[in-house]
């Protein structure tokens, strides 16, 4: 795991060494075509590598840091960092994190955790607070109560839940919405993945753009208990069962606007699951058929592995305090975002040896050990 470690580290950096060094590539993440291109403290990568020290501090104290680390004592000012940041588009960390992603399935193929043949991509949104700037909150947007407005972010996230990467990461203004969201996901979603919705996104049209891919992608949602067919069967006390879900009007009018014609007739062959909980009842609604192997028993154990989203999604709000951005302009809170979530993956990466080491000492532990992120993430 070292050695992949280690190459992994090399593609990340041959990445901004080749973006660096290629000024039409440059340009694809800068703001005009002289950005970057007279000699300063701050040049493009040692700026790129600064945001992604996740700057959590008083930035005049992190630039002085930074710049002890590099060896000269002269650090440029707030003003200078701010002006240089202006200069690098967000979308740079959203391409390094999609190189590390690469470059783990790649490197690491053999250790690539799967359930069967699947990653299991578990997806889900959440809302981050950002600062009540005028900046802020005319492009995000936000909510309001009787007393004040609260700027906010909607954030959606497809999350290998075995392997413990972020895959597709989305910003968006508040008011956008996690299911829009979901839908502008789906063309990321490869032929080896398993995507594990909770009840937010079971609907007609989630479940068209699944299945209507060039080769149909495996899906597993929770149903909600409102939909008649999905009554019937719990009424039915069937483990499983093959039926047809019949479009409703805002299907037809959602696919009619991405290029799908359909009318009443056009059904949907899915197959329902129970799951029997200790006090309630849940259906599933999935293509992983049982003629393939898969029985209904397996099924409450697969859903629950969703839940690794929303411990990802904890851990990048209480441990790597994603809601703490260091400026006050959109590109900035982009930029902060889109780093969070590499370094996130990159500290998944890493310490990947440590665990490997931890399971080999604890053939006989009571309870499993796990590398304390916390602590780990500080280093």
């Amino acid at each position: 795991m070292f050695d992949v470690n280690v190459k992994i580290l090399s593609e990340l950096k041959n990445f901004i060494t080749i973006v660096s060094s290629n000024r039409e590539l440059l340009g694809k993440f800068c703001s005009s075509d002289k950005d970057f291109s007279r000699s300063r403290k701050l040049p493009f990568d040692k700026l790129a590598f600064f945001i992604i020290k996740l700057c959590k501090k008083t930035l005049s104290v992190e630039l002085e840091r930074y710049f002890e680390e590099l060896n000269n004592s002269m650090p440029c000012s707030v003003s200078a960092f701010t002006q240089q940041r202006c200069k690098l588009h967000f979308s740079f960390f959203y391409w390094w994190n999609a190189v590390l992603c690469r470059s783990y399935y790649f490197y690491s193929s053999n250790q690539v955790k799967r359930w069967n043949e699947y990653r299991l991509i578990a997806a889900d949104g959440s809302n981050i607070n950002l600062i009540n700037s005028a900046a802020l909150s005319k492009h995000f947007g936000g909510q309001s109560n009787q007393n004040s407005f609260y700027t906010l972010a909607k954030t959606f996230y497809h999350y290998d839940v075995l392997n413990e990467l972020i895959l597709v990461p989305q910003i968006k203004p508040y008011r956008y919405g996690e299911m829009q969201m979901a839908y502008d996901a789906i063309d990321n979603i490869e032929e080896d993945m398993l995507m594990i919705y909770d009840r937010n996104f079971c609907n007609y049209k989630m479940v068209a753009l699944h299945l209507w891919q060039e080769k149909e992608r495996k899906f597993i949602i929770r149903a909600k208990e409102t939909q008649r067919i999905i009554r019937s069967f719990i009424e039915s006390e069937k483990s499983s069962a093959i039926v047809y879900l019949p479009p409703t009007p805002s299907a037809k009018e959602g696919l009619k606007k991405v290029g799908y014609n359909i009318n009443l007739h056009t059904q949907l062959k899915v197959r329902l699951v129970r799951v029997d909980l200790e006090k309630s009842t849940e259906v599933l609604i999935t293509n992983l058929w049982e003629e393939e192997g898969h029985q209904p028993e397996i099924f409450k154990d697969l859903y629950f592995m969703r839940w690794g989203v929303e411990t990802n999604i904890s851990i990048q709000k209480n441990i790597m305090q994603v809601e703490s951005f260091s400026g006050l302009t959109v590109n900035a809170v982009l930029q902060d975002f889109y780093a969070t979530v590499m370094i996130a993956n990159l500290h998944a990466v890493l310490i990947k040896d440590a665990q490997t080491t931890i399971d080999k000492k604890q053939v006989k532990a009571k309870y499993p050990m796990k590398v304390n992120k916390n602590k780990s993430f500080g280093k």
